[in-house]
């Protein structure tokens, strides 16, 4: 078994997860739970590299190692966005927010007034320019790295935890 090779997929696998959290319909909702879609990303591709090549990795190590698979994830969203955005004209989640709004209406009349502006701002049209790429690709990247990393030290410390009680 090539090391190498799994280490690549794995780290593929975590940035799938990723870009179908934050691009398939009412799936990206998860990220709404401090980007849980994201954080399984970056658990998932340290499972299956601890797993596949029976490696020992270091809660940093793990950290190091889903933040790449983040990274990727984040590149792939961002482009992805970009596509949908330039060539269809469809922004990701705006459906899910609008559904997600229409049904906090009523419970406060100054939060209606809040929610008629968050409506306003999801049916509004989006223009993204390379400039907006670019920065779009730098913020997440600086977010999803260190999420994904989290789900990579919680995949060690899981791991862990389960080897001390099997003894």
């Amino acid at each position: 078994m090539n090391c190498s090779e799994e280490k690549l997929k794995a780290i593929g696998i975590g940035a799938i997860i990723i870009l179908a959290s934050t691009m398939v319909p009412y799936l990206l909702l998860l990220n709404v739970f401090f980007l849980a879609g994201i954080l399984i990303g970056g658990a998932v591709a340290s499972y299956y590299y601890i797993v596949t090549c029976q490696e020992r990795l270091s809660m940093s190590e793990a950290f190091v190692f889903s933040s790449l698979s983040g990274m990727v994830g984040s590149a792939l969203s961002v482009i992805a966005e970009y596509v949908l955005i330039t060539e269809f004209n469809y922004r990701p989640g705006a459906t899910e927010f609008m559904t997600l709004s229409e049904q906090m209406k009523g419970l406060s009349p100054e939060q209606d007034m809040r929610i008629n502006q968050l409506q306003e701002m999801l049916q509004a049209p989006v223009e993204m320019t390379f400039t907006g790429l670019l920065l779009s690709l730098v913020i997440t990247a600086i977010i999803y790295a260190p999420v994904a990393g989290l789900g990579g030290v919680f995949t060690v410390w899981r791991l862990k935890r389960q080897a001390t009680k099997n003894g």
